[in-house]
């Protein structure tokens, strides 16, 4: 519902109209949900507002406004309720809507009391024939792994704080309508909790140890000296949290090594500055890889290396059907594997748009001045590689685990010296993102910290109240120009 940081409707004016692409003159609101129920019925699709067929742009005015009604209008009148995303972009200095949906995950999708489907490049009223494939097609969509019951994992293995965080975000994204307050109602509604059983996809979004069940979850996250993998590593970790904690786990290892301060979900990665490194496209990447990974074997793993001239991304799986290594780098719609996955990353925000994340990966890339990713398929892993993307590696080597074992270090000391006492994982997890920003911008304000790490900022004050008092931070100069720097203590623990 907002103007896209990345351009890429000059690549959709180069398509016609076909079976995942529409163009719509001027707005009509009727025709606008008969076509997305389609696209839902069928295999997803792109609906363009504001431009004819024969790419003659119209414009749509006050779009800003007329996108959030758009998209509050569709979500109320489809049923069951679509992810619906909706993207303001510019042609020729007029506004045109882009809205885009997946292949829907509960067909058949209903308006009006009548199930659309996609023939071609013509939207028609189902048959009864097409109705029956659509409700057939329901027992597939249980066969996935994600859908499948994850029967040995009880209440107190998910992370209820997770989901809660998950509504709240949800809530502020204005992607659905009328979210529960309440977890277990939250995770039901998403298909995520069902007869009293979390589903797998429930387990790899909010486990609190996930890898105990599912050890391909994991994560591994490698730098080499030089190009060849056997050589020896400049740091080498695994991450086996839920999915989310994991992404802020990697998101603060590229804050560290670039001496910024930003995160996935965050819009601060579309910085207008000259970025060291393609921040929205290796996020895409990342987030691409545990969308369309292929969960099922527990042999399967996603790998990001990095070497001296390129930075890449591998992930267990094949292609979504009528997907090619080629088309990659093309328009083309994006059909997640797991599409329960992505609906709560995007129900959350972190996927911003949904079908044009390679596009709009490669967009970023050469706006910012780096190569375009290049795709390829080999031995069921999908990887990509974004050529002369490196990281600086040299004073934050190994601080990651440095930062955790000098705050569990000062903890335990503490503790033993009765300063303090009862100090959770989460308040001991949020310490260690205080003071990973400090580190990266060596005297910081506790307003800003709030700021970049998105959180309220009385309980960051609370958090950094703690560190002062063990002995792990310090404030130095005056009120008005001073911030917040970790102590010679602290460091000497982390080298």
């Amino acid at each position: 519902m907002k103007k896209s940081d990345v351009n890429y409707i000059q690549d959709l004016l180069q398509k016609k109209e076909s079976t995942t692409l529409e163009f719509i003159a001027h707005l009509d609101k009727v025709e606008v949900a008969k076509v997305i129920c389609s696209f839902l019925n069928r295999d997803g699709g792109h609906l363009v507002v504001g431009v004819e067929d024969s790419q003659l742009v119209h414009g749509i005015k006050n779009a800003k406004v007329i996108s959030t009604e758009i998209q509050n209008y569709l979500i109320a009148e489809i049923v069951p309720e679509p992810a619906i995303s909706v993207d303001i972009q510019k042609v020729d200095k007029k506004d045109v809507l882009v809205i885009t949906v997946w292949k829907g995950t509960n067909q058949p999708y209903i308006f009006n009391g009548a199930v659309y489907y996609r023939i071609a490049a013509t939207t028609i009223q189902a048959n009864s024939k097409q109705l029956s494939e659509l409700i057939h097609k329901e027992t597939d969509r249980n066969q996935r792994w994600e859908t499948k019951s994850a029967i040995e994992v009880e209440v107190e293995d998910i992370d209820m704080n997770e989901v809660l965080d998950c509504i709240k975000d949800g809530n502020r994204s204005e992607r659905e309508h009328s979210l529960p307050d309440d977890p277990l109602q939250f995770l039901s509604k998403f298909g995520l909790y069902k007869n009293g059983d979390f589903t797998n996809a429930a387990v790899v979004l909010f486990g609190r140890n996930p890898a105990k069940y599912f050890p391909q979850v994991r994560v591994r996250l490698s730098v080499f000296r030089t190009d060849k993998t056997g050589q020896q590593l400049l740091y080498d970790k695994i991450f086996d949290e839920n999915l989310f904690k994991t992404i802020r786990s990697i998101t603060d290892f590229f804050d560290l090594t670039y001496g910024i301060s930003s995160s996935f979900q965050s819009t601060k990665w579309t910085r207008t500055d000259k970025a060291s490194f393609p921040r929205l496209a290796i996020r895409e990447a990342i987030l691409n890889a545990f969308v369309h990974r292929d969960y099922s074997s527990f042999s399967s793993s996603t790998a990001i290396n990095i070497y001296p001239d390129k930075l890449q991304v591998n992930s267990y799986g094949s292609l979504p059907k009528g997907i090619s290594v080629k088309s990659l780098s093309e328009d083309h719609l994006s059909i997640p594997v797991n599409p329960d996955i992505a609906h709560i990353f995007f129900l959350r925000g972190w996927i911003e748009k949904i079908g044009i994340g390679t596009m709009k990966m490669i967009a970023h890339c050469k706006e910012l001045g780096f190569k375009p990713p290049i795709w390829k398929l080999i031995d069921n892993t999908v990887s990509v590689t974004f050529p002369d993307v490196v990281v600086p590696f040299n004073y934050n080597e190994g601080i990651t685990e440095g930062i955790t074992e000098g705050i569990t270090s000062m903890i335990d000391e503490a503790t033993r010296e009765g300063i303090t006492e009862g100090i959770t994982e989460g308040v001991k997890e949020s310490m260690i993102q205080i003071i990973s920003v400090i580190l990266a911008k060596k005297s910081i304000r506790a307003s800003e910290i709030a700021e970049k790490l998105n959180r309220p900022y009385k309980t960051l004050e609370r958090h950094i109240a703690v560190l002062k008092q063990i002995g792990a931070i310090e404030y130095e100069g005056s009120k008005r120009a001073g911030g917040y720097e970790v102590t010679d203590k602290f460091i000497s623990l982390v080298k």
